[in-house]
């Protein structure tokens, strides 16, 4: 799964909408957006850090270096 799938997969298992998650963060719906589709996979390390203290999970998870994601 990618870093974006990772991201909308956490965010609704919270019951988080995308603008929710972007206000959260400082950032928009949109920008969350891109982020979850693929259009935007640079995402800045400090924004990454927040979305997943948000969603409760770690950076390591998101970026897939925990080893829990055998899919990729």
């Amino acid at each position: 799964m990618s870093i974006g799938g990772k991201i909308k997969a956490a965010r609704e298992a919270m019951k988080m909408t995308q603008e929710e998650l972007g206000a959260a963060c400082g950032t928009t719906k949109q920008t969350i957006f891109k982020y979850e589709s693929g259009i935007v996979t640079n995402i800045p390390l400090d924004r990454l850090e927040c979305i997943a203290e948000i969603l409760n999970v770690s950076p390591a998870y998101l970026m897939g270096w925990d080893g829990t994601d055998s899919d990729d």
